[in-house]
């Protein structure tokens, strides 16, 4: 994952929804010590829902300032990884190239 490239996740879910269960894996991908050594300025926020009924939204704010917003209740972990990643590996890219 490039979470060099990333500045802000925040992770809405009901615990007890079962649909949440890609957020929640999502989150535990992401929340981790290498994470942290990768980008020790990445800012994790959680918001836990009250209603079991309530869809789980990711939002993620990347370098360049743009923000992508997803409903990730019907979408698989794997898939949220491709589309996270999908931004980052171009601003990773442009940075690779302007470095040479």
């Amino acid at each position: 994952m490039f979470m060099k490239q990333i500045t802000e996740i925040k992770v809405a879910l009901s615990p007890f929804n079962n649909a949440s269960k890609s957020s929640r894996l999502f989150l535990n991908h992401v929340n981790t010590n290498g994470v942290r050594k990768v980008n020790p300025t990445i800012k994790i926020a959680t918001d836990v829902l009250s209603d079991p009924a309530a869809p789980s939204r990711i939002q993620v704010v990347y370098r360049d300032g743009e923000k992508l917003a997803l409903e990730s209740d019907k979408m698989k972990v794997g898939s949220i990884l491709l589309v996270v990643n999908k931004h980052a590996k171009k601003l990773e890219e442009i940075e690779q190239a302007n470095s040479w």
